[in-house]
């Protein structure tokens, strides 16, 4: 994520918040196991040792839970016993919201706000009057303090005006947002704050003591500046701020036009027997909307606006084709006003881009990306369509065979749905998979992969915003507290519907080296700072928000297979941000460039889908039998079936993401029609990338006259021109997963996996001393060449990656991808 959605700092942001990273997806274990499980694993290697055996001894396996672990799983799967009557979040003192004694009431919250404020003047006063070189060397460490100073209220307020049921605390949470979001865009365009720092960095006796992670720190910070306009002469400055004032008005605008309802012209007329092969309950709600007609031949036609929930339905399972083309036409005839702000928006990006001194939109956001360049990304996506098209003809193929004549977008789903349905039903994985036991084999994946284990601990009053969120401790093998993951995962009504995201509410930062103003010591309690080799950091906080169905009444949470994904997935990102600390907040964790940052949330949806870690947690949550393997890998297989297309789906939108923010978008462009987005749609829809050698490709994916779907393509807001980045992260992931962890799948037969150890110590710390530890402040092309140096990889491949240039896109585009 990160679904999906992630931590994207904005073109002409530099003391940006955090944000949130969201989530827009058998071997099993032998008696001798089963021992060491009991023990606990008191070795590293007892995870890396696991074979065949009876089904007996599997489930004496999953019976053998220690008593902390039985902790972290019930506090999971027991809701009923701590939740809503617990005393802990109805009495006592308040200690503040995340431990911070600063967040104790709405009020003490907006006091927050206004002291990092502050704090913040006085750092921006420390560095532009800095003149010896003693003070000079001290303006990173100024610029990085006062970034987090900003942030660990900013973000805890973006959180709260997310999650928080009271409407008190939101209200707050506005205020201090809008209040310091505007002392931000000050700072960002700050001239005294960005001459100071080119004035050390380009001083030697000052960068020459830089260490590695203060040099990336210190880049950021510049680069960061001059994506601002920081440096065009006042006229082109004020233009600077006059193009983002409408970039951000015209985004509000595309994405308001997303909940109005269809112009009452756009109407289907269908018959209503063709209603009949829809659930019932959905043809009941369909008609209950609509209005009906008799015909004079006695029969009756439904008057259908298709939104997004009936277009859904009739396009899976109505078996007449015509109305299935009439849905699909009307539904994806997209808005006018929406196309009309997003094509303002691109316009304005592009100028935008031009007034700052860069050829497009692309370049200018891709200058500090791991692709660097348009080009870049374009022997990416070429390279990775190449390799994928054989699958993708392959389904086109099935899918002429299945209708018997050409096939058309609107068949697509129907298909998908009738070829499921040929294999069968498959038994649900979802008893085998409550939230205790995923959360318990999380902690015992961790354990074994970098030997930090979770547990379940109490919260103090006031410290969570609903009861039903969990707190937990990451600890080491030491018992060396590293950080804090609050958990929110239930679906409610006071609830943002974020769908699934990780927020990082305070990042680890070295603090005993703090430049001391007043104020500095603010929320540094003994609750909130650790010492580690006679340094003090800042602990750090993030939050997992999930939107998993609440469990019936005497029921533990029971999770489908892709909830699984997404849990581990988030929790990816968690253990970037608990293992990532460098030093330095603007570097720290999670942040980094948006195409390396989802590496480590997708590698961790590899192992939801390991039949050995599978092994490790995956039993009935009311006999306690271990999933079976043959039916791990029956859904895999099912899984991977049409996976092609959400690939090829995924290739197209990263394309029209670039080619939206290309240097081609000229006037030309935009003076050829009234809706100069909309040809250019069509034109990738005929880009060879997208039809390759596939007979039927041409009607199965051409573009539909008459429709504008890019006027639902949301992600371009929070994207703009890094949509590749997940499908880039994703080759990563699978890479590193095959040659680092051995990894095995789901798909194959266990004969296959028997040798393969993804849960290997050696390959968990390799993983995390070359990727996790680092954060963004280590150039990610070393990183990725770094912990690809094993033996399993040719030393020219290495030595190209480590170039990080148009060769290296081009090799990771030729890399497989084994989930498809």
């Amino acid at each position: 994520m990160h679904g999906s959605t992630r931590c994207f700092r904005q073109a002409g942001s530099l003391f940006t918040t955090k944000g949130m990273q969201r989530h827009s997806h058998t071997v099993f274990a032998s008696t001798t196991r089963a021992e060491r499980i009991a023990s606990r694993f008191s070795s590293s290697r007892q995870l890396q040792t696991a074979g065949t055996a009876s089904e007996t001894a599997k489930e004496a396996a999953h019976e053998v839970v220690h008593e902390d672990e039985k902790a972290l799983r019930d506090v999971f799967d027991l809701p009923t016993k701590t939740t809503l009557g617990s005393r802990w979040y109805h009495q006592g003192q308040p200690t503040g919201l995340l431990m911070e004694s600063r967040f104790v009431s709405p009020k003490s919250f907006k006091d927050a706000g206004g002291l990092a404020v502050a704090e913040a003047q006085q750092l921006v006063e420390k560095v532009v009057s800095a003149q010896t070189i003693d003070e000079k060397r001290q303006v990173v460490k100024c610029l990085d303090q006062l970034s987090d100073a900003l942030c660990r209220v900013m973000d805890v307020a973006e959180l709260v005006r997310q999650v928080h049921p009271d409407s008190n605390w939101q209200a707050a949470a506005d205020e201090v947002y809008a209040e310091m979001f505007d002392y931000m865009n000050g700072l960002n365009t700050h001239v005294g704050l960005y001459r100071k720092l080119v004035e050390v960095m380009d001083d030697p006796e000052c960068s020459r003591h830089f260490g590695a992670v203060e040099r990336e720190a210190a880049v950021s910070f510049r680069r960061d500046f001059e994506r601002s306009g920081i440096h065009l002469n006042k006229q082109a400055h004020s233009r600077f701020v006059e193009l983002s004032a409408g970039i951000n008005e015209q985004s509000r605008d595309f994405l308001r036009s997303q909940s109005q309802p269809l112009p009452k012209s756009r109407i289907v007329e269908m018959p209503m027997e063709h209603l009949r092969s829809l659930p019932s309950q959905v043809a009941m709600e369909i008609l209950q909307s609509s209005r009906t007609q008799k015909r004079r031949d006695g029969t009756t036609t439904v008057r259908l606006a298709p939104d997004d929930y009936a277009a859904h339905y009739i396009l899976r399972d109505c078996e007449d084709e015509a109305t299935r083309e009439s849905v699909y036409r009307v539904w994806q005839q997209g808005s006018s006003e929406a196309v009309k702000a997003l094509e303002s928006l691109l316009e304005k990006r592009q100028e935008l881009a031009h007034t700052v001194g860069f050829e497009s939109f692309g370049h200018m956001s891709l200058v500090d990306k791991m692709a660097k360049s348009p080009s870049h990304v374009d022997e990416f996506l070429r390279g990775l369509a190449a390799q994928t098209s054989p699958q993708w003809s392959a389904l086109i193929e099935s899918f002429k065979t299945a209708k018997g004549s050409d096939v058309y977008p609107w068949d697509r789903d129907y298909l998908v749905s009738r070829q499921q349905m040929d294999n069968g039903a498959l038994p649900s994985l979802m008893p085998y998979f409550s939230l205790g036991r995923v959360v318990l084999g999380l902690s015992r994946v961790f354990k074994s992969l970098y030997g930090v284990e979770l547990r379940a601990v109490t919260p103090q009053p006031g410290e969570i915003w609903h009861p039903e969120v969990r707190k937990l401790e990451v600890v080491d093998e030491n018992s060396q507290l590293l950080g804090i993951v609050y958990c929110d995962v239930f679906s409610r009504a006071s609830k943002s519907h974020v769908g699934a995201a990780h927020f990082t509410a305070r990042c680890a930062r070295r603090i005993d080296d703090d430049i001391c103003v007043q104020g500095s010591d603010a929320g540094h309690s003994s609750q909130t700072v650790v010492e580690r080799d006679g340094q003090r950091f800042q602990l750090p906080v993030v939050v997992l928000i999930c939107d998993f169905p609440v469990p019936a009444e005497g029921s533990p949470p029971l999770l489908s297979w892709s909830n699984v994904e997404t849990i581990f997935h988030e929790m990816g990102h968690a253990m970037h941000s608990m293992l990532g600390q460098n030093g330095y907040h603007n570097v720290a964790g999670t942040r980094c460039p948006v195409d390396f940052v989802e590496l480590p949330s997708i590698l961790m949806e590899h192992f939801a889908r390991s039949p050995r870690a599978l092994s490790l947690f995956a039993s009935h949550y009311h006999t306690g039998k271990p999933l079976p393997s043959e039916l791990v890998r029956q859904h895999a297989q099912q899984r991977r079936q049409h996976s092609a297309l959400d690939l090829h789906a995924q290739l197209f939108m990263s394309a029209l993401d670039q080619r939206y923010h290309s240097s081609h978008l000229q006037a030309s462009d935009k003076t050829a029609s009234d809706s100069w987005s909309t040809r250019l749609l069509a034109e990738v829809h005929r880009d060879p990338m997208f039809i390759g050698a596939a007979s039927g490709a041409n009607t199965f994916f051409g573009y539909v006259q008459g429709t504008k779907w890019q006027s639902r393509f949301t992600h371009l807001i929070g994207y703009g021109a890094s949509y590749y980045a997940y499908l880039f992260d994703r080759v990563l992931a699978g890479r590193i997963w095959s040659r680092v962890f051995a990894g095995d799948y789901a798909h194959s037969s266990v004969t296959e996996s028997d040798s393969l150890n993804p849960l290997s110590r050696e390959a968990g710390e390799r993983f995390k001393n070359e990727v996790l530890r680092w954060g963004g402040g280590r150039d990610p092309w070393q990183s990725l060449a770094s912990v690809l140096d094993n033996g399993q990889t040719k030393s020219s491949e290495i030595e190209a990656i480590a170039e990080g240039n148009r060769s290296a896109m081009r090799t990771v585009g030729s890399w497989q991808l084994f989930d498809i």
